[in-house]
């Protein structure tokens, strides 16, 4: 069996799944076409560890308080980069202030050929780079990329994700960055208990092939993973793995971009470009506009109609922080990563703790559609549950929180030319691993911008075509397909038959929680704020007017049809939507 079909969802390391990515991904295709014409597993009680207000977009794009946003304070902090407001002019201008966006900018910058200026429509890390886990990891799927990319292809994204984080490395030593950056291996291991009557290792022995054979990882397999109190049965390791503290990786990397000349603006929203006469200009929200040469978006979502918006998939992603003896994680005493073959997929980490002896075991998965189920407790109940069932000496809950990935179609980043355009570049489609891809872009789009060859430029081409051998794979699970394209109709359309909530309904929203009722004929977005007021604003993404639905976890607004994402109060945090939702 395939592993992607095991829903292998790695985010906050970042990586969706509930299906196969193949699958995901043509239904994407067609979708847009369509549109177009708490005992020791007994989860315990939480209480909110953050105010509404942070949840505006410029401060994050979340509602949930993540373990690095408490760390860094960074929530707290005003920001420490100008708005733009008036006409500017560079070489290359780089929308998106997350990790992505900042590694192209080092990159450019450390030519010495480039002037840069980078834009920031919330604050340096007020993205999905905050919301991440903090895994620098190689992927481990490679006995699927085998099927897709051929075994030239493989090696190229092996030696590209081991690259990315011998690169991040050696900038946290360069510059001595203060971020907790760890070596440690990766484990990745069956997720049964050994006498589980389901448990194999079939597919470890696939994986660890397949990871061997590309030539560029160091991996074997060992009797044990090393989880305390577990027995996990074999493991295929992976050694050269990484974690570190995102948030304050990339603000420190912000401060020395600025300190080799290029400029960062923030709370400066990009809205479109026009490509003409050899160069580009960048049009801004405010009227301004900026005269480059080149124009990357970095900013996890293409700010596009389409193009490549329909090559992506957008996913939430769920993660927990609980607090145990740091004695406790690993039978061998060493920190690690650990990623399972379970269905749901989940990933794991360690990060310290303030009180001493202690860590966070931080641990991700259950990855779902964007606005498409309303079952987000249930979640991160599941998470911990199958924490506790595995690292039993877990004490407090101490974080819950959830971020956004795009899965590409094959499994792998879009990092290149904009499909169409001369001097327009992207990066996106992640699937998860979208601290590591960072670096890769850096790199690859330095090149590309300069007019140098680039090793990796086929394989992570935005034009790429699919193989043979990825369209034999996709049909194979072609009603799979079909099952979940149409998960996308039905949600699109069920409010026109099943929503019977009207604007007599608002008086029965709790302070704090919203819901999309109907006017008429009409969908309306609604949010009772904590003073009892009720903000009204229209439930039609401005994007490509899919139907937005209420996220209780993140307090937002999410769009199923590409995952557009807007604030309790309309304004927009995720795109692809460019604009807020109206009021009404």
């Amino acid at each position: 069996m395939l592993l992607i079909r095991q829903s292998c969802t790695k985010l906050l390391r970042y990586n969706p799944s509930n299906s196969s990515k193949f699958i995901r991904a043509i239904s994407t295709s067609i979708s847009t076409s369509t549109l177009l014409n708490n005992d020791t597993t007994k989860p315990q009680s939480f209480k909110p560890l953050i105010n509404i207000r942070n949840m505006s977009g410029e401060a994050s794009s979340g509602y949930s308080k993540t373990v690095w946003n408490e760390t860094d304070d960074l929530l707290a902090k005003p920001p420490q980069y100008p708005q733009l407001t008036q006409d500017a002019k560079t070489d290359v201008v780089v929308v998106g202030g997350g990790i992505a966006g900042l590694h192209i900018a080092y990159e450019l910058l450390s030519t010495g050929m480039k002037k840069v200026i980078l834009l920031e429509d919330g604050k340096i890390g007020s993205g999905e780079t905050g919301r991440t886990t903090g895994h620098l990891s190689a992927d481990n799927e490679y006995n699927d990329f085998l099927n897709l990319h051929g075994a030239e292809g493989t090696a190229e994204i092996a030696a590209a994700q081991q690259s990315a984080i011998e690169r991040i490395a050696s900038i946290v030593q360069k510059h001595n960055i203060d971020c907790d950056f760890v070596r440690i291996p990766g484990y990745m291991f069956n997720g049964l208990p050994t006498s589980d009557k389901n448990f194999r290792l079939d597919t470890l022995e696939e994986l660890y092939d397949a990871a061997e054979k590309t030539g560029k990882l160091d991996v074997s397999i060992v009797n044990d993973a090393y989880i305390k109190g577990f027995k996990s049965g074999p493991a295929v390791k992976f050694n050269n793995q990484a974690t570190f503290h995102p948030t304050k990786y990339i603000q420190a990397l912000a401060k020395i971009i600025s300190d080799m000349g290029g400029e960062i603006y923030e709370k400066t929203r990009y809205m479109n470009y026009k490509e003409e006469n050899g160069g580009v200009t960048a049009e801004l929200d405010n009227d301004k506009k900026i005269q480059c040469q080149s124009l990357v978006m970095a900013t996890n979502v293409p700010l596009q109609k389409l193009v490549m918006i329909e090559r992506v998939e957008a996913f939430r992603t769920y993660a927990i922080a609980l607090k145990i003896k740091t004695s406790s994680v690993s039978s061998n005493g060493e920190d690690a990563l650990w990623w399972d073959l379970g269905d749901p997929y989940h990933y794991i980490r360690v990060t310290p703790h303030k009180q001493e002896g202690y860590s966070l075991l931080v641990v991700g998965g259950e990855d779902e559609k964007v606005g498409q189920h309303d079952d987000y407790e249930e979640r991160y109940q599941r998470l911990e549950k199958w924490t506790r069932e595995r690292w039993t000496s877990a004490e407090d809950l101490e974080y819950k929180w959830s971020g956004q990935v795009l899965d590409s179609q094959d499994g792998i980043a879009y990092i290149g030319r904009n499909p169409g355009t001369e001097n327009i570049y992207v990066h996106t489609g992640d699937n998860g691993d979208g601290l590591t891809y960072a670096a890769v872009g850096g790199m690859l789009i330095t090149d590309l911008i300069l007019g140098k060859e680039n090793k990796w430029a086929h394989t992570f081409s935005p034009s790429r075509q699919h193989s043979g051998s990825h369209l034999k794979q996709a049909l194979k699970t072609f009603p799979d397909l079909i099952k979940e394209n149409l998960s996308d109709q039905i949600y699109y359309t069920k409010w026109v038959t099943s929503c019977t909530k009207t604007m007599t309904d608002i008086e029965d929203l709790v302070p704090g929680e919203g819901d999309v009722v109907r006017q008429g004929l009409s969908p309306i977005a609604v949010y009772k704020d904590e003073h009892g007021d009720v903000h009204k604003m229209t439930a039609i993404c401005p994007h490509l007017k899919g139907i937005v639905a209420w996220n209780s976890a993140e307090k937002s607004f999410d769009c199923p049809i590409h995952g557009s994402r807007f604030t309790c109060k309309g304004e927009v945090v995720n795109g692809p939507a460019k604009g807020p939702l109206q009021p009404k």
